[in-house]
């Protein structure tokens, strides 16, 4: 496909890894050539829109402050900006709540507004119990490995939780907390961040807190926290692995060369492109069912 331009980001994060573990054929079409599905799921408007409302609500805050208000006047006032700036963003990437019937028809504007109002007083209560004070918001990084190779990404959160450094990330879900946990660990974002955390932070990170807001048609919205934390040898090992991954991703860039994972085939977006008998009619799939949009991997947003 050499008429088409190439995206693929200098440094690889988790998403574009991830992505690449999937299915090889999949990141050549996604992360290097840029392709993605013209519309966008209900539930990456909705998570988007909830992470920007965590990250203005804690900006407003420190920024009120500053400005040496009480700490109830200043989350108070807080919480309208950070709401307008979320339900805007939801406008501007779902535009209207789905369709009724539809398996995210839950996902609504309203909910939105309603699980931000539970996560601003879920924060209220951190902030009076006074245990977590937060270092860093959406914290770009860019960290070196052993081999000279990088990794990058962005935090949603450093914290300090009873003096010792974590990770915090945000996440909105439909599982149930049991069927949520099994994917804490193993899991490639939550160790790369711990590793990556330390390395910024020159001390030891105990892992990530994977802060998870839960809606389903039939309950929610509630917030659950869930603490996961990494060994040094799991850290040591993750390195040893994702310098291995990057040489292989080079052998497919340098041979041009993007191998199928057919076994990934039944949930995925570019199966059309896939099963088109020719270079060419693969081109014109991905042409007219999708629009390029490179993958910025230190933009807010989610990867589920």
């Amino acid at each position: 496909m050499a008429k088409f331009e190439r995206h693929e980001p200098l440094i690889q994060d988790h998403t574009s890894v991830i992505c690449a573990k999937y299915c090889t054929r999949k990141y050549f079409y996604q992360i290097v050539l840029g392709f993605v599905p013209r519309t966008t799921a209900p539930y990456f408007a909705f998570g988007g829109a909830y992470h920007k409302f965590r990250e203005h609500l804690e900006r407003e805050y420190v920024d009120n402050i500053g400005k040496d208000m009480k700490p109830d006047d200043a989350a108070l006032l807080a919480f309208p900006i950070a709401l307008k700036i979320a339900v805007d963003s939801w406008k501007k990437v779902q535009g209207n709540d789905p369709p009724a019937g539809s398996k995210w028809e839950f996902m609504t504007k309203e909910r939105l507004a309603l699980s931000c109002k539970v996560a601003w007083q879920h924060w209220v209560a951190e902030k009076k119990n006074g245990k977590i004070t937060v270092v860093s918001i959406e914290q770009p990084f860019n960290v070196q490995l052993a081999d000279g190779s990088a990794t990058s990404g962005r935090f949603d959160q450093i914290i300090r939780w009873n003096g010792k450094l974590w990770g915090r990330d945000f996440k909105t879900t439909s599982k149930e907390g049991a069927y949520y946990t099994r994917g804490l660990d193993p899991n490639d974002q939550f160790t790369r961040y711990t590793f990556s955390e330390a390395k910024l932070c020159g001390e030891p990170v105990q892992g990530q807190i994977i802060e998870v807001l839960y809606n389903s048609k039939r309950a929610g919205p509630t917030i659950t926290a869930y603490p996961t934390t990494r060994t040094d040898y799991q850290l040591e090992q993750w390195e040893r692995e994702q310098i291995h991954f990057n040489k292989m991703i080079d052998l497919c860039r340098n041979e041009d060369i993007w191998p199928m994972q057919e076994h990934s085939c039944g949930f995925c977006d570019y199966h059309s492109v896939c099963k088109m008998p020719s270079e060419a009619s693969m081109m014109a799939k991905l042409q007219n069912e999708f629009v390029v949009r490179p993958w910025d991997n230190t933009r807010v947003g989610v990867t589920e």
